[in-house]
């Protein structure tokens, strides 16, 4: 044999494997580049939703906080006097349980004519030497000056360490007088910027307006809170699961167009170049705090894989397990995705909830008497009870409990006051509110007990959480839905590693004898050789084009060539390349298209055609295959009719979706991806056309598809 011979029987192989070669290592190249994107894109998408959880539990710890202060409002509102000793008691439990919070205060109005007599009073109530203080600037404390009116701490708790603000006055400082005079405009819970406690670290000034219940509404006073920030993120990050360490953190007060306040970093300086930075914003009772987050590098190490480094490596060998993982990892963009968008509207409805909470003060306050009677019904308990508050004040509370809650509130009553057994006073906890209407709703109910002239009064605060009852059943169903798409990638994943595992073996299976040269088969079997790798390395295209087609689809980098076309055209020559595999199964197919001009991109319409009528031939087994045409309002419809083994009811709706299919064991053993109806009907919808499909289980099916006659729907 010549060596000008030798070379054309070797030819054909050698154009397989270097075919072969060059697409196993394109592909890896293109995943490889692919999941290093999409990783540092999972990477972002799983910061973003744990930084958008710490910023949702330092709203909801804000809110816990200053529900302490609210209740302590509604302690002054509910009771004509509240002497020291009631205040102690009630703000050192509070206290006990919050470290967050610094200091509680009660901060009288004290008109300029009412100083000396309001000071007299002090010095009799045992507070020796006092007197209305301001700053002065050498850090020490004097005398006010002569003002309208004032501000001064009376009553303070903790008082050890807090004895030195006992009198100062708040309208001495601007800033805490602008704030309180806001508080006292709205009606509304106010803070200040952020300032400098004894202790050295930063904190918030926090207050709530005070008026009197007659019709004139005079501004009594204000109940105040001094929170340490540190200690609330040290609590948001303890709450959270979340290791500080992981994070850098900055927060701004930002409500100042002119400038902005640091609050709390953890990191000295600005952030550091080249890491992705997340920045939210939030609104903290009349104020706007912005909160940016970076990951450290201990967070970056602890998340960076080797994945993508381990597919380059694997090569054409591994070609498939990289298709497999760049699947999944694209499952897992996609479900990061999800969970972060649902999440981001659960968070925003939380947010938006928890802000009108408290800007518009919607917790509802029920106050009763040690009988059960009703002595204050607040607007927001109207709101959520259906009730007017005439309605309720007078009754006895337990017509706002369900059975057996209403039967049981007066025993319960009295032998809590008997034994002081508690069940719900002093402790929170869900129960089931009725409205007016009748209905019955969640809540969480929280009981505070006080003193009013040896007498005890009980006071509620009632919050409604159907809508988050609701959201945990949509949470669990949305967990539900991804577990079932995660069985169906799982199956179809499976299908592919057969299908493409199949051609591949034939492949290799022949190179070992076709590289013997010196003891090479005849020259018929290294033909017949040739024409089964020519065939299966179709096949292994035919699957790779498939999924490369699906790709472009669902990135939208897939765009058409559209021209005039001829319906009949592009039928004939569809059929031209299947009449042969029809022939050799005995099925007719004809066509009954006419010459209908359409706008369509040729290649891209012959590939939909293919999908159905080549679908058509490898499910009929005997009978007929005919393509018909006609128009129909601006499109072309054409319908693809077999007398093949037809479709069930029950699978109609899901044979054009990726991963499902309605016989994966009849689709392994007639070969294909599976994917070849998705792509058609995507391909169709590209057009702006549609796809539709008439089958009975056992005689056959009809698929139809619309492409337009002038470049889409009109």
């Amino acid at each position: 044999m010549s060596y000008q011979e030798y070379t054309v029987k070797r030819r054909t192989p050698a154009w397989v494997i270097w075919l072969i070669l060059v697409s196993g290592v394109g592909l890896t190249l293109l995943a490889f580049y692919f999941s290093m994107s999409w990783e540092k894109k999972a990477q972002q998408l799983l910061f973003q939703q744990r930084v958008e959880g710490i910023v949702a539990t330092l709203n909801k710890e804000l809110a816990i906080n200053i529900e302490v202060l609210l209740g302590l409002n509604a302690l002054f509102q509910s009771s004509r006097h509240v002497d020291r000793e009631e205040f102690g008691i009630y703000t050192l439990s509070k206290l006990a349980r919050y470290d967050t919070i610094h200091a509680l205060e009660w901060v009288p109005r004290i008109a300029a004519g009412d100083r000396e007599q309001h000071e007299l009073q002090a010095r009799k109530e045992g507070l020796e030497n006092y007197v209305i203080t301001q700053g002065s600037r050498a850090g020490t404390m004097v005398s006010a000056d002569e003002r309208a009116e004032y501000f001064p701490v009376y009553y303070v708790e903790p008082l050890t360490g807090n004895e030195i603000v006992i009198g100062y006055d708040l309208a001495s400082n601007p800033s805490r007088l602008s704030m309180l005079k806001q508080s006292a405009a709205s009606g509304e819970v106010r803070a200040t910027s952020g300032i400098q406690l004894i202790q050295g670290d930063l904190g918030i000034l926090i207050a709530v307006p005070l008026f009197s219940r007659d019709a004139e509404g005079e501004l009594l006073g204000f109940t105040a809170g001094v929170y340490r920030i540190a200690r609330i993120l040290q609590q948001v990050f303890k709450l959270s699961h979340i290791d500080p360490s992981e994070f850098n953190m900055k927060i701004w007060d930002s409500t100042s167009t002119d400038q902005s306040q640091l609050l709390f970093s953890t990191v000295d300086g600005p952030f550091a170049p080249g890491i992705y930075v997340h920045t939210s914003q939030l609104r903290v009772v009349g104020r706007n705090w912005t909160i940016s987050v970076t990951p450290s590098a201990s967070y970056i190490n602890r998340e960076v894989t080797v994945g993508p480094w381990l597919i380059l490596i694997a090569g054409l060998l591994l070609s498939l397990l990289l298709t497999q993982y760049v699947r999944i990892l694209r499952y897992r963009e996609a479900k990061v995705r999800y969970l972060v968008e649902q999440r981001t509207q659960a968070l925003a409805l939380s947010e938006r909830t928890t802000n009108t909470i408290l800007d518009s003060a919607v917790s509802a306050v029920i106050t009763i008497d040690k009988l059960g009677t009703v002595q204050r019904f607040n607007p927001a308990a109207e709101k959520i009870f259906g009730y007017a508050s005439d309605e309720v004040v007078g009754n006895n509370v337990k017509m706002l409990m369900p059975e057996p809650y209403h039967s049981e509130h007066d025993d319960y009553l009295r032998n809590y006051q008997q034994t002081r057994d508690a069940k719900i006073i002093g402790i929170g906890r869900e129960v089931s509110g009725r409205r007016k209407d009748g209905a019955l709703f969640p809540m969480l109910l929280a009981v505070g007990e006080a003193k009013v002239d040896s007498d005890p009064i009980y006071v509620g605060t009632v919050l409604d959480i159907t809508l988050q009852k609701e959201a945990e059943r949509a949470l669990i169903n949305a967990k539900n839905s991804a577990e079932r798409a995660n069985r169906q990638k799982s199956e179809f994943l499976n299908m592919m590693s057969h299908e493409l595992r199949t051609p591949l073996t034939v492949i290799l299976g022949y190179l070992p004898i076709l590289k013997k040269a010196d003891a090479l088969p005849p020259a018929e079997m290294i033909a017949q050789m040739a024409t089964d790798i020519d065939a299966s390395g179709q096949h292994l295209l035919t699957l790779i084009n498939d999924l490369l087609d699906l790709s472009k689809i669902e990135s939208g980098s897939m765009s058409l060539v559209l021209e005039v076309v001829v319906a009949s055209d592009v039928v004939d020559s569809v059929i031209a390349k299947l009449a042969k595999s029809a022939k050799e199964k005995g099925i007719e197919l004809t066509s009954k298209v006419t010459g209908l001009a359409m706008y369509a991109d040729r290649f891209r319409l012959q590939q939909i055609l293919i999908n159905l009528i080549g679908n058509a031939i490898k499910f009929t087994q005997q009978g007929s295959i005919t393509i018909e045409s006609k128009e129909k309002s601006g499109f072309v419809e054409l319908s693809v009719i077999d007398t093949g083994s037809g479709i069930s009811d029950d699978d109609l709706p899901v044979i054009f979706e990726k991963f499902r299919q309605i016989d994966s064991s009849s689709t392994r053993s007639l070969g294909g991806s599976g994917l070849g109806l998705a792509i058609t009907k995507q391909l169709v919808e590209l057009h702006g056309g549609e796809v539709s499909v008439d089958s009975e289980l056992g005689k056959g099916s009809r698929f139809s598809f619309t492409i337009p006659t002038k470049g889409g729907s009109e």
